[in-house]
């Protein structure tokens, strides 16, 4: 049944994908003179290959002529992460991106069942429905409505903009599940990648010292050393400073937008599930405790 579940909803989202398409296929908004976010990532990858102190600079190499640049503002290690799209064209490179991300809806659906599938499996199916079709109101629309479940606008405009809020999905929910899984060392590798936007590691911090109890030090380890091996290219000459003038000027993170939703309710709603999976747990063995320390009523007969 959840099997089912999962591929009705990546069919769903395929139509959403579909419907985001023309917005795609122009690399642009119309009457827009900047480019898509996944214009931020291109251009990083160009300048990381011939001129990394530049990683932040805004240029607009490889982008369509007239465009500018939105700004790159993840951790300069994300940028290796685009260097296999370099040889496609910007739009190309673009679609490219998305499908990969759409290919990893299917692998999300599969990881959080594989990691959930001693709850109830109404449970399942809801966090699944979050993390694949985002189908809960967000600021300023606090209405729920068909029309919103239907066209699903946080994956709409995260497939029209390009952005990574999927990949970064799928990095919290392979954390989940391998944490959950008990291999720390490779959950934390996951969660180290995660940092590439620090906001939603940071905000699954809480979840992740749940499900990580008893193997901290090794989930830890993992992280600091995925981070310190990934943004190692800081040293770089200048490229430190021109990161701290970036945070200093615009900040690592930008006002949430529809597609922020994808990966920060599929956080809420994780966290959710294992504090009510602790909290019975606690009271479980609690009562458990009481029971055998509670002398009987009646002493034994002779």
């Amino acid at each position: 049944m959840v099997a089912l579940v999962i591929i009705a909803f990546v069919l769903q989202a395929l139509r959403v994908f579909d419907s985001a398409y023309p917005l795609m296929s122009r690399g642009v908004y119309d009457n827009s003179n900047i480019s898509l976010d996944f214009g931020a990532y291109y251009t990083s990858a160009l300048s990381l290959v011939h001129n990394p102190s530049q990683l932040y600079g805004n240029s607009t190499q490889g982008l369509p002529q007239g465009l500018a640049n939105p700004g790159f503002k993840y951790l300069p290690f994300f940028s290796f992460l685009m260097l296999p799209l370099l040889p496609l064209g910007y739009i190309s490179a673009l679609f490219a991106w998305n499908v990969f991300q759409f290919l990893l809806m299917p692998v999300i659906g599969l990881l959080l069942y594989k990691a959930l599938k001693n709850v109830n499996v109404i449970v399942i199916i809801g966090v699944i429905w979050i993390a694949l079709l985002q189908p809960i109101p967000f600021p300023p629309h606090y209405t729920l409505s068909f029309y919103d479940l239907y066209t699903s606008q946080s994956f709409y405009w995260r497939w029209g903009e390009g952005n990574a809020k999927v990949f970064a999905a799928f990095l919290i929910v392979a954390t989940y599940y391998l944490s959950k899984s008990r291999r720390p060392y490779l959950a934390g590798l996951a969660y180290g990648l995660a940092f590439f936007d620090p906001r939603f590691p940071l905000y699954a911090l809480p979840l992740f010292l749940m499900v990580n109890w008893g193997q901290h030090k090794e989930f830890a380890a993992a992280t600091v050393a995925t981070l310190v091996a990934g943004d190692v290219i800081l040293l770089y000459d200048g490229l430190a400073g021109s990161f701290l003038n970036m945070v200093e000027t615009s900040g690592i993170g930008t006002i949430p937008y529809q597609y922020f939703y994808i990966p920060f309710y599929t956080i809420v709603a994780l966290t959710v599930v294992e504090g009510i999976i602790h909290i019975h747990q606690a009271w479980s063995q609690r009562s458990k405790s009481m029971s055998a320390q509670t002398p009987p009523l009646l002493a034994p007969g002779p």
